[in-house]
């Protein structure tokens, strides 16, 4: 058999030149998950501000992807000049200086500045590209290069196409990694602030294992665990309220419960949601204190059913409410965040839900349409989905709302519009939900709360009700516009 023996000296060459290649592949790696993670991350981080639309996911992703573009182009410029050692010490200063400014800047400032920008009177789209152009071009810029002068570094055989395509092919794994593990895992597992965290210990990590054969990596290591420190102790920027009781971020939004004394001199816990108050409950006694909860808790006593159904959690407080009444024989309660069950019974409540509320921790579309099929049929239904500063949009369209007509035989909204009703989001709901209904009533149910409100609408009159009559556009499926009109009402006060 025929077999060739290396010189000691070209053993060991090979054996550097097999580590140095796998590390450029576990640097292109991070890379590539850094990059995926960092766009679910501001993409969550924002959803609180101007809820989750295709605006948002949009805009931002074309921000990453300019500045993804320009960080390859001007890297390729650099490594057909530089030389090898300065290549590898500008990677390692990228990787670093990336993951201290999302740590310090990105991360921390995303909401505030976009809730600055919506304040001065820009519209959705150009404020979310403003501010995702001023946290995140640099960084995503800086990181980008890594591709190709990783590629250029290891382009030992003069073929750079082929060399592009293997860091490309790592860097592309890591992507796909970094798109499933972030929402599926970290956020659950950790929140979206500690996700953060993660991403930016990445690409410290990623900048001293690029220096692992040199004696300042530990350097780098102390250098950003230090910087982690410094800003988580600092809460990523948000100083947390004396009156907060618990605080967490879920893969779908920011939920808060807090405690504050009403004019009266009662103490209520309240749960925030996306920054809108969603529920409260009396302190003291766990009674609901929310206008819209106990008129719609009043609508149902008023004339009870057997099947309810709530779309939208909020607390559970009327799930909670109206399972004691003698003819409920269930509620459901459909929520797409299946974390919201643990934080009411445990921080808000709290306390076990009664046996006869149902949680259903799946996407409203899917359980209405699945409730259809299966012969489901609820008596009463409120909607409780559109609180906050953010809405889901896809649940204000005309298909949406015909699914709901599909299996609800009295159906309310508890909606937040301006106090006349006026405003292109308002007439344009208002519209969309007549043509389902084939009638439309509205109440405002925090009469001298502050503008915009809670208004109640429902498809048959109620007591202190008006017949809305007016003119809008119809939202669709095809062509939805909630989220921008929604934004304008809420901060430009159109």
């Amino acid at each position: 058999m025929l077999s060739v023996e290396f010189p000691v000296s070209d053993a060991r060459m090979i054996r550097q030149d097999t580590f140095f290649r796998l590390l450029a592949w576990a640097v292109a790696f991070a890379e590539g998950f850094s990059t995926l993670a960092v766009e679910v991350i501001a993409i969550r981080l924002a959803i609180p501000v101007v809820g989750s639309s295709m605006t948002l996911t949009g805009v931002l992703l074309a921000v990453i992807l300019f500045a993804l573009s320009a960080g390859y182009w001007h890297g390729g410029q650099l490594s057909s000049r530089w030389s090898h050692p300065r290549m590898r010490t500008a990677l390692t200063v990228n990787l670093f200086l990336a993951g201290a400014i999302y740590a310090a800047v990105s991360f921390p400032f995303e909401a505030a500045l976009l809730e600055r920008f919506l304040d001065a009177g820009l519209s959705l789209a150009p404020a979310i590209g403003a501010a995702a152009t001023l946290l995140f071009a640099v960084p995503v810029y800086l990181v980008a290069q890594s591709v190709p002068l990783l590629a250029e570094l290891t382009n030992d055989e003069g073929k750079a196409g082929k060399a592009s395509g293997r860091v490309l092919f790592y860097s592309t794994l890591g992507s796909v990694a970094g798109g499933i593990v972030t929402p599926v895992f970290l956020f659950p597992k950790f929140g979206v602030r500690a996700s953060g965290y993660a991403i930016c210990g990445l690409l410290f990590a990623a900048a001293a294992l690029w220096t692992a054969s040199h004696r300042r990596r530990w350097m780098i290591v102390a250098a950003g665990a230090a910087a982690l420190a410094v800003v988580s102790r600092a809460g990523l920027g948000s100083p947390v309220p004396a009156n907060q009781r618990f605080r967490f971020d879920s893969p779908h939004q920011t939920i808060r419960i807090v405690e504050e004394r009403r004019a009266s001199g009662r103490m209520e816990r309240a749960m925030y949601l996306n920054g809108g108050r969603a529920s409260a409950i009396f302190a003291d006694t766990g009674e609901t204190s929310v206008g819209y909860v106990l008129e719609a808790d009043r609508l149902l006593a008023a004339a009870p059913c057997a099947l309810v159904l709530a779309v939208g959690a909020a607390g559970f407080t009327f799930p909670r409410d109206v399972s004691a009444l003698p003819e409920v024989e269930r509620v459901d309660a459909v929520d797409v965040d299946p974390d919201v069950l643990d934080i009411a019974e445990r921080h808000f409540l709290p306390q076990p839900l009664p046996a006869k509320v149902r949680f259903v921790p799946v996407s409203a579309r899917y359980a209405l349409r699945r409730a259809h099929a299966q012969g489901v049929h609820y008596g009463f239904t409120l909607l409780d989905a559109y609180t906050g500063k953010a809405i889901p949009a896809e649940l204000l369209s005309r298909e949406f709302l015909t699914d709901v007509r599909a299996v609800s035989g009295r159906t309310a909204a508890n909606v937040i519009l301006d106090r006349a009703a006026e405003t292109d989001f308002a007439r344009n709901v208002l519209a969309t939900f007549r043509q389902v209904f084939g009638r439309v009533w509205i109440k405002d149910v925090d009469q001298g709360d502050a503008d915009p409100t809670n208004y109640l609408i429902t498809d048959w009159p109620i007591p202190g009700s008006a017949e809305w009559t007016g003119a809008g556009a119809i939202y669709l499926d095809d062509r939805n516009t909630a989220d921008r009109d929604h934004t304008r009402m809420i901060w430009s006060g159109e």
